[in-house]
């Protein structure tokens, strides 16, 4: 269950908070399935992006699972349709485009990764992730804002509070939207069917449960609240929490910041 709601910057008691960055990280996305035999190798990269030195102060990768390959015969335990959802989106905008510059796509496919909201190819191929990784953090926004995340833990509930303070560019829009999402830092599973029968599959970065996308106040500095439930199958130890905010017409992503939760 999620619940989410938009208000004023108040004064609140937190259990865990990041200051805003002063280097701008960038959202990396992988839309993959447990059962798609071309997956593992995108889902280990992302496993590996601390280790590559591309921790949450480089990148925040989010790993979506979508439910279309389902059908082969393995329920991918994380596949939700409101991932797939949110891949679709990406292939209807008709604003993703190839690292060589050429736009759309046809359809979804996995495994698939996005830079930045604006950049996709097959979710395999780590140098180009790593080139257009480099590419977007080096890329000069005018209009990003700045985000700070802040968390306090109630039993099975995680209060999320997202501070936004938008440049003026930003303010004079209505196109942006703030989204959050809870992951879970790292996942085992073994495979009984499918295309992956008889592996056991690492990965990391597993989005659980996404926001709606909120639109931000008019202008200034606010607060973009959402409330998670934790699943059951999952502690708060292996648990972080990210929220980003992105353009409703180019899906560009202009911000983005993950922390983890609060220990219990």
């Amino acid at each position: 269950m999620l619940v989410a709601i938009l208000s004023l910057v108040g004064c609140a008691k937190v259990a865990l908070a990041a200051p805003p960055a002063a280097d701008r990280p960038v959202l990396v996305e992988l839309f993959t399935s447990q059962g798609c035999s071309s997956c593992p190798p995108a889902d280990r990269f992302v496993h590996e992006l601390p280790a590559r030195g591309l921790g949450r102060d480089k990148v925040v990768a989010l790993t979506f699972h979508v439910d279309y390959w389902d059908r082969l015969g393995w329920a991918d335990p994380f596949a939700t349709p409101s991932f797939t959802a949110r891949q679709e989106w990406y292939a209807d905008s008709g604003r993703l485009r190839a690292p060589g510059g050429d736009r759309a796509i046809s359809g979804v496919y996995t495994p698939q990764m996005i830079v930045a909201g604006q950049i996709h190819f097959p979710g395999g191929q780590s140098d180009v992730a790593l080139h257009q990784i480099a590419a977007a953090a080096g890329r000069p926004l005018a209009a990003a804002p700045t985000l700070s995340l802040e968390a306090t833990i109630d039993g099975e509930m995680a209060t999320v509070r997202v501070r936004v303070a938008r440049a003026d560019a930003l303010a004079r829009t209505d196109d942006w939207r703030v989204t959050g999402a809870l992951v879970q830092k790292a996942a085992e599973t073994h495979v009984h069917r499918g295309e992956n029968s008889g592996e056991t599959l690492k990965e990391a970065s597993v989005v659980r449960t996404l926001s709606p996308r909120l639109p931000l106040p008019p202008n200034g500095v606010a607060e973009v609240v959402f409330d998670f439930r934790k699943p059951a199958d999952l502690a708060w130890r292996n648990t972080t929490l990210a929220a980003f905010v992105q353009s409703e017409k180019t899906r560009a992503v202009a911000a983005v910041t993950e922390i983890d939760a609060p220990a219990r």
